[in-house]
């Protein structure tokens, strides 16, 4: 496989022998010097030819020329040669010193020179130095503004993308909220209703979980939680998750195992996404049925897994930048494949943070690509026992839940939700109304909002704890934002909640957590 980036043609100057840019510099000092001794050479020459016209009044005041064309063609010391040598030549070519002039009045004609000379070359030197200063602002500003332009570019193609990935899901709940409204619905459309509604709802959270990744990697939020695992595992695990777009296109996965298990020290969480979008990616740009492989390798070092489609291709202009966000082949007003083009940079960003790298190969258009993800070998160890199976978990315990949710359709939503498994339910919009609602509704469990109007989620935590762990019956407290940041979960965890959840919340997390014994008063999960 060859590498993402393919490498830059050679110049003259890199194919040329070692010894050739040593000479060109060399060839360019003796230019500078020598457009000095011949500017001198003329002006000395000019001044010997009108010398019975002149006379002996202020017989170097012409060479003060001869010094600042030396410096505006070869710089300072050009300047400065010619300034030395002008004295000479003159002494030696056109006067008559020390025949016909004291020599005091000489050596003052020859001191005043160079004292004109020295500053005529710093002089020229220094509006050189500005004028290539200001040169090479101008050349940055122009970049700055190429760059700005682009920026803004992009900017405006990303929101218009967005904008368009995240109306296409809207458009089918809108609609099904619509048929569902008008109460004229069987079983079967009602079911149909509820499945739409679901898989357009996991699109919308993949949206938002790709621009938080690629934020939280680049700002090094991202924790791994390593182990070691085999890379036959890793591609069971990516495949479990793409099945559903596989079976949907028809496509097969063939896995090309090596002869012995590979090792990889890794996040099995992070490296499965990472894998998963590769694999998402070979799907979405292949055939319907076609066959997509898994190749697993090794070395003593190193472990691959590639990812080899039938696909589209890459275009080869794209391939140096395949990586970067927001970058989609496809720009056409139909965009058929969707998705905002940060699949391949998660990747990218998720395999450099365990150490190792990824590239990618395509003949061109129409020729197919490979994903090659490269990792660090770790060591071979005893297949880990089986664990026992898991008792099948009882019917849930109707239990009292109180939902504190501003947002009127959400806390209706999850009140549905809820009742599902038979649980008692109560719903409130406010803190302080929720505070009071406690007094007479004993919940066993408090689904809070974090962002609540006048008291927030904290506060109301915090007044719960202190009004009713003393007696010894404190609900369990599951907090509920749009936050997700380990941050939240450590802010969550200081204001006593047992469990955090990031909108929007998977039903089955949510029935699981209420379902769950009540947790102690130091417990937390970190969930969402």
């Amino acid at each position: 496989m060859t590498d993402a980036h393919p490498s830059a043609p050679l110049s003259p100057a890199t194919r040329a022998p070692a010894y050739i840019g040593p000479l060109l510099r060399h060839d360019a000092v003796m230019l500078r010097y020598g457009s000095a001794v011949a500017v001198v050479l003329m002006i000395a020459g000019i001044r010997a030819v009108f010398a019975p016209l002149l006379g002996t009044q202020a017989p170097l005041l012409p060479f003060v020329l001869g010094v600042f064309a030396a410096a505006y063609l070869g710089g300072r010391g050009p300047a400065t040669l010619a300034s030395l040598l002008t004295p000479l030549l003159a002494t030696l070519w056109f006067t008559k010193w020390p025949h016909d002039a004291p020599a005091t009045q000489w050596l003052a004609h020859v001191a005043f020179f160079l004292l004109i000379g020295l500053l005529a070359s710093q002089l020229m030197h220094e509006l050189q130095k500005r004028s290539r200063t200001e040169r090479e602002a101008l050349v940055v500003a122009a970049h700055h503004a190429q760059a700005l332009r682009d920026a803004d570019r992009r900017k405006d193609e990303f929101l218009a993308m967005l904008s368009h990935e995240l109306r296409n899901p809207l458009a089918p709940i809108r609609n099904i909220g619509y048929v569902l409204s008008k109460g004229h619905c069987d079983l079967a459309t009602i079911r149909r209703a509820g499945q739409l509604v679901e898989r357009q709802a996991h699109h919308l959270t993949r949206l938002v979980d790709d621009l938080l990744d690629v934020a939280r990697i680049t700002r090094g939020r991202v924790v791994l939680e390593r182990e070691k695992l085999s890379l036959d595992s890793l591609a069971e695990a990516a495949l479990e998750t793409v099945q559903p777009l596989l079976v949907a296109r028809g496509q097969t996965v063939a896995v090309r195992r090596a002869a012995e298990r590979i090792f990889v020290d890794g996040d099995r969480v992070r490296l499965c996404q990472a894998l998963a979008n590769l694999l998402t990616n070979a799907s979405k740009y292949s055939p319907e049925r076609s066959r997509i492989d898994i190749v697993i390798e090794g070395n003593e070092a190193d472990a691959f897994i590639t990812v080899q489609d039938p696909g589209i291709g890459i275009d080869p202009q794209l391939l140096p930048r395949l990586f970067d966000p927001f970058l989609q082949g496809d720009h056409s007003l139909d965009r058929t494949q969707g998705g905002l083009g940060l699949g391949l940079t998660i990747v990218k960003l998720l395999v450099e943070l365990h150490g190792g790298s990824v590239s990618v190969h395509s003949v061109g258009l129409g020729k197919g690509s490979e994903f090659k993800i490269r990792l660090d070998r770790a060591p071979a160890s005893a297949p880990a026992a089986t664990p026992p199976a898991s008792e099948d978990r009882p019917v849930p315990r109707p239990r009292r839940v109180l939902v504190i949710e501003d947002n009127v359709d959400a806390a209706e939503s999850m009140r549905a939700v809820l009742r599902t498994d038979h649980h008692d339910v109560e719903v409130v919009h406010d803190g302080a109304e929720g505070l009071a609602k406690l007094e007479v509704f004993r919940a066993d469990i408090v689904v809070l909002d974090i962002a609540l109007p006048r008291l927030d989620g904290y506060m109301v935590a915090h007044a719960i704890r202190e009004r009713f762990a003393p007696a010894g019956r404190r609900p369990k407290l599951l907090a509920l934002t749009g936050y997700g940041t380990s941050d939240d979960r450590a802010a969550a965890l200081k204001a006593g909640f047992d469990a955090h959840l990031a909108k929007p919340v998977d039903p089955k997390l949510l029935l699981q957590l209420v379902a769950e014994e009540p947790l102690t008063q130091t417990a937390f999960r970190h969930r969402g």
